[in-house]
């Protein structure tokens, strides 16, 4: 009784990000770690793609895509699908 089903935005803003450039072996680096404010309410943690680091504002418009874990697969051979942001 404790969870709710809640919708949320696929839009929203960055507040705060971190490039990394040190992780466990077989991540590659450096990726963009990045905390998202959502429209509408929420906040979410994941990676920041498709954006030149140079590039990053705070406040920037972001939405969340779907795509390949960065190459990951289970031991069947299926790829694990994972969210990210991207600019709008």
């Amino acid at each position: 009784d404790c969870f709710v089903e809640l919708k949320l935005a696929n839009t929203g803003k960055l507040y705060s990000y971190s490039i990394v450039h040190r992780s466990f072996p077989g991540v590659d680096v450096p990726y963009v770690s990045a905390i998202v404010d959502l429209d509408g309410g929420g906040t979410v943690k994941g990676n920041l793609v498709d954006v030149d680091p140079q590039n990053i504002t705070f406040d920037m418009k972001v939405k969340i895509i779907f795509k390949d874990a960065l190459g990951r697969k289970d031991k069947d051979g299926n790829s694990y699908i994972s969210f990210f942001f991207a600019p709008i």
